[in-house]
């Protein structure tokens, strides 16, 4: 007898052998046919889960970009306390000036006035012109990687500030009780470098002379935010300190935080009753006499 091709008979029954890319044999009670290849509910959870994996690697991609632009920015700042450090050894410990009267400063740790409109937030001759340039001539380390801010689409050539407190630069307008609290101006008068901030990154919409003032006096529900510290690192921000080693801060109070709109629209030296952040700053800034 002859059967058709691909196919053969067993126990009474003829069957048909396919080819593997169609069809699966398992052994069960005799020769049992078996679905072959993906259905649309396989095809559809593979998918999802590939979009899932992507997902994720881009997330990863992400947070390991944010995490990279961090650690330069603490670089940066970390260069710069240095450069600080090396001019008070320089100048048998006197602090590189930090001024922000009068108009325009010329003697300073850094001059220009930064704004969305002039000229001198891409100049950087306010840098290498300036007390610190000497001292490392990478222009590159007074800007933070994540500050996009510009000027006719030229980045702004700082996001850092120095401490009002550090080098004299509210001695032009503290008065009572304010003056009760001390200006450094010189290493010997800092009294514990390891808890005195000297560089900060500044919020662009902030940033303007070369300072960045802490109210020591007001406290509690009188507490004031005269310039406000910059978020670009997961809501948070690195500071350089006298000791030359750098912190990351993460602010905890959304009124600290506000959103850059890269203008000049940010009200400064406004009321923010009990602000935990402030309160540190308070604490890293200087101390009574």
């Amino acid at each position: 007898m002859s059967y058709p091709p691909n196919c053969f008979h067993r126990n009474g029954t003829l069957m048909r052998i396919l080819p593997e890319s169609q069809e699966l044999f398992v052994r069960g009670s005799g020769w049992q046919k078996a679905a072959a290849g993906f259905s649309f509910s396989d095809l559809l959870m593979a998918l999802g889960v590939l979009s899932l994996l992507l997902l994720l690697q881009i997330s990863a991609f992400a947070h390991n970009k944010g995490n990279s632009h961090r650690a330069l920015c603490a670089d940066n700042l970390r260069r710069l306390a240095l450069s600080w450090l090396m001019y008070a050894d320089d100048n048998l410990g006197r602090l590189a000036p930090n001024r922000s009267d009068p108009f325009p400063v010329t003697n300073n740790w850094v001059t220009g006035f930064l704004d969305y409109s002039g000229t001198d937030a891409t100049n950087l001759s306010k840098i290498t012109q300036a007390k610190l340039y000497p001292y490392n001539k990478a222009v590159e380390i007074y800007h933070c990687p994540d500050d996009v801010s510009s000027v006719r689409g030229q980045l702004r050539v700082r996001s850092y500030s120095m401490n009002a407190w550090i080098g004299d630069g509210a001695s032009g307008w503290i008065g009572s009780p304010t003056g009760a609290f001390q200006m450094a101006t010189n290493r010997s008068q800092v009294r514990q470098p390891d808890q005195t901030f000297v560089f900060i990154e500044e919020h662009p919409d902030s940033i303007n002379d070369g300072m960045l003032y802490v109210d020591m006096v007001s406290t509690g529900p009188a507490t004031r935010i005269i310039d406000y510290p910059a978020a670009y690192h997961y809501l948070g921000a690195n500071l350089s300190f006298a000791d030359g080693s750098v912190r990351y801060r993460q602010w905890v109070d959304p009124r600290t935080t506000p959103p850059p709109h890269y203008n000049n629209s940010l009200s400064l030296n406004v009321s923010s009753p009990r602000n935990l952040d402030v309160a540190w700053l308070q604490s890293v800034t200087t101390y009574l006499h």
